[in-house]
């Protein structure tokens, strides 16, 4: 089924599909993928909105523009708003649905060191990239490095994981514990790169790092950047982060 977020190019426009034949044509519209963050943010927007706008984006799980890039020795970049991945190509080099770096070994390792340098890069050592493979409760959901890093605010974070507990609980779908980080990990002897795709409130709201880019059931959100803006809502209380909120 396709989602029809919303009709009107100046929002924003689902791109149903593989990721890496679906990317170009978001790219090509002047669209920019949505990050994990911007999806919190939307969600808690839509809180009160009508059952059907707030379905579509609460019940149903996204790819998004942010990356994880796992060395084959276990270390992992979360890059955030990632450029690798809006530049995939049906083309682009990859194993096992994930994107390599680079076609040659050498060049896909130097590249590696280099995006360690970005500010918009995350490294998380192996061991280091907290309890996965597993529901989580809402503390440990708040505390998790990935969850932070890819919220990048605390208090999003905070305000995201309550209301997902809440809703569930009202739902009776989960009594304790949800939300966990299912990543994966290098298949080969070279970096590789996969987005992370965060699941729907059915799904425990999971984020996983493991999906892959040519899987056909892929679902891409381009956002036309003109339309971002910070958010002015009454029905919100103010936060500490500045909500971009897609108008």
């Amino acid at each position: 089924m396709i989602l029809k977020l919303n009709a009107k190019r100046e929002k924003y426009q689902e791109f149903y599909g593989r990721n890496i034949e679906q990317m170009p044509k978001l790219v090509a519209d002047n669209r920019v993928p949505m990050n994990a963050s911007q999806l919190m943010q939307e969600r808690l927007y839509v809180r009160n909105a009508s059952e059907d706008v707030k379905g579509k984006w609460v019940d149903s799980f996204f790819d998004t523009g942010d990356a994880v890039i796992y060395h084959p020795e276990g270390n992992v970049l979360i890059d955030l708003d990632s450029q690798y991945l809006r530049k995939m190509t049906p083309e682009s080099p990859r194993n096992d649905g994930a994107l390599l770096l680079s076609a040659d070994k050498d060049e896909a390792f130097a590249i590696y060191e280099q995006l360690k340098k970005q500010s918009n890069v995350v490294e998380i050592k192996k061991g280091k990239l907290g309890k996965t493979l597993n529901w989580l409760s809402k503390k440990k959901v708040k505390a998790h490095p990935a969850f932070k890093v890819l919220a990048r605010d605390q208090a999003l974070l905070d305000d995201y994981a309550d209301y997902a507990f809440e809703e569930a609980e009202k739902r009776s779908l989960y009594e304790i514990d949800m939300m966990g980080i299912f990543p994966g990990s290098a298949n080969g002897d070279t970096p590789e790169i996969r987005a992370w795709c965060v699941g729907g409130l059915g799904s425990g709201s999971v984020i996983k790092g493991r999906e892959s880019l040519d899987d056909k059931l892929g679902c891409l959100v381009g956002v036309a950047p003109e339309t971002l803006s910070v958010l002015e809502n009454p029905d919100l209380e103010k936060r500490a982060y500045d909500m971009c909120h897609l108008q």
